[in-house]
């Protein structure tokens, strides 16, 4: 009896032992993870001629990304930012209505650049009043990235048009660098350019104040010689308004009397000008969101004169001239009562450019 518990002992200590041995090998022969590195991708455009893109993909971060993304942009020739930043395993698309001038544009990121393709031309299309996108491209991460995640999407910042009775409008003021047909406009830097390209009937464009830094809250200013340049402003599929597009505006909105504060901004209306008056705040119920954008002078006597109004005197330009060979055309603005008014002004002045669909 003695004999079998020393036996009995002995071979538990051994498939203890052995038990050890084979966990130990076990341990031995499991690799350790590896983990997996997130790679970074981003797209930069320029805000105003989305024509101009650039993208990065596979970045060890996001600084590297973003950077690569506007640096190649830039070499496009545009005046680029970031729109879109991500991580992780997927794909970023980009679509924009034309080859030319894609003021209209969208992006998206997804799985596959297929289900990207499909959120960027929805995007754009919102933007478009229904015009299709045809430029498209896309670049993806390696597939043994990370997750995918979404870090930067710059799409709530970019409004759509927006249809008001029979028309559809721009919601925001136009703010191209070129022509339909890819031409520079000529811009100007400082108020004796200005003077300059007044006196010689250049077309042309500033920013608010001479400040590029306006650009992107108010857009550009223009004067009517670019409005009307046959080279074509306004990107395909839209046109500047006619002023009797804005006197339908007008009374799609009910009118003179109640118009004004449903197309003004609900922020920025409470500036005063110098007479101490200021037009106040709308409630933006129309979506226009006429911002007060301000205006350049121009010269009205034919002195070659240049003077800035600043930001409490605001014109949205028409196309329409006020008799044949004058030097007066009409635009939009509002009245001492904060009434939207057609009045006319030298076509020399510098002012911002809201857009129809054709």
């Amino acid at each position: 009896m003695k004999i079998n518990k020393l036996l009995l002992m002995a071979m538990l200590v051994q498939l203890v032992t052995t038990s050890n041995l084979i966990a130990q090998v076990k341990k031995s022969a499991t690799k350790t993870a590896v983990p997996v590195k997130t790679k970074y991708g981003a797209l930069a455009i320029d805000r105003s001629n989305g024509f101009y893109y650039g993208f990065s993909f596979d970045q060890p971060n996001r600084a590297e990304a973003e950077k690569r993304a506007v640096d190649e942009c830039n070499k496009r020739g545009g005046s680029c930012s970031i729109v879109l930043t991500y991580s992780g395993t997927g794909c970023a698309a980009y679509r924009t209505i034309n080859g030319n001038v894609g003021t209209a544009f969208g992006w998206g990121i997804a799985k596959t650049k297929e289900e990207a393709d499909a959120i960027a031309t929805k995007e754009c299309l919102k933007r478009s009043g229904g015009i299709q996108p045809t430029n498209f491209v896309w670049s993806c991460n390696a597939a043994q990235a990370a997750p995918l995640k979404e870090i930067y999407n710059a799409s709530p910042e970019i409004t759509g048009p927006v249809k008001i009775g029979n028309q559809v409008w721009t919601s925001t003021n136009l703010n191209v660098s070129t022509y339909r047909n890819g031409e520079q406009i000529y811009y100007v830097a400082n108020q004796k350019e200005w003077e300059k390209v007044s006196r010689e009937k250049i077309p042309a464009y500033c920013y608010l104040n001479f400040d590029s830094s306006n650009e992107k809250k108010y857009g550009k200013l223009y004067n009517f010689y670019a409005v009307t340049d046959r080279r074509g402003l306004a990107p395909a599929g839209w046109h500047v308004p006619s002023s009797n597009e804005f006197v339908t505006l007008i009374a799609a909105l009910g009118g003179e009397k109640v118009a004004g504060k449903k197309m003004r901004a609900t922020t920025g209306w409470d500036i005063k000008d110098p007479y101490k008056f200021a037009h106040g705040n709308g409630d933006n119920s129309s979506g226009l969101n006429l911002l007060q954008n301000g205006s350049a002078g121009g010269d009205e006597y034919g002195g070659g004169k240049s003077f800035l109004y600043g930001v409490w005197l605001s014109y949205w330009w028409s196309s329409t001239t006020k008799s044949s060979g004058d030097s007066f055309a009409y635009y939009l603005d509002f009245n001492k009562y904060s009434e939207p008014r057609i009045t006319d002004y030298s076509k020399t002045t510098g002012a911002a450019v809201r857009l129809v669909k054709d």
